[in-house]
């Protein structure tokens, strides 16, 4: 039990931490759906959408610090993915046309729990879709990239 209570405290620690800095779109990502579409069109690579509650989901943070702030994910999706990232945060607001955007997107997806990713190619049509956290993350999308 006290393994538990400590387990959940550090979680709460953690996505207070990452609230308390304001920051809502980390590094390499983007916001712009519209935007990472052109990109996507140009450039041929596929779009891998992420749909987080970044300061309040335990599975997100954990998803964050495990599998996408590590050093073999950024190297991977610089090369081969365009990242958008659609955030729900609890403690953070968000510009009401960010949220609105959000809102749509996770409607246009069917998105129903966090985090969510899906992997759209080019033309729009989705390559693949993961619930969840795993710490097969990375695994899990090449896997996806390399049926199509």
């Amino acid at each position: 039990m006290k393994k538990l209570l400590l387990a959940i405290f550090g979680i709460c620690c953690c996505a207070s931490l990452f609230a308390a800095t304001g920051v809502t779109t980390p590094d390499g990502w983007t916001d712009d759906f519209a935007a990472a579409r052109e990109e996507s069109k140009k450039t041929g690579r596929p779009i891998l959408i992420l749909f987080t509650g970044s300061d309040w989901c335990p599975y997100c943070v954990k998803l964050k610090q495990h599998a996408l702030d590590k050093k073999d994910f950024k190297s991977y999706a610089d090369k081969r993915l365009i990242l958008v990232y659609a955030d729900f945060p609890n403690h953070v607001k968000l510009p009401d046309d960010l949220k609105e955007r959000n809102m749509k997107l996770a409607k246009q997806y069917g998105v129903r729990g966090f985090p969510t990713t899906i992997i759209i190619g080019p033309d729009g049509g989705e390559l693949g879709r993961l619930s969840g956290y795993s710490h097969e993350y990375l695994k899990r999308v090449r896997r996806f990239l390399k049926k199509h």
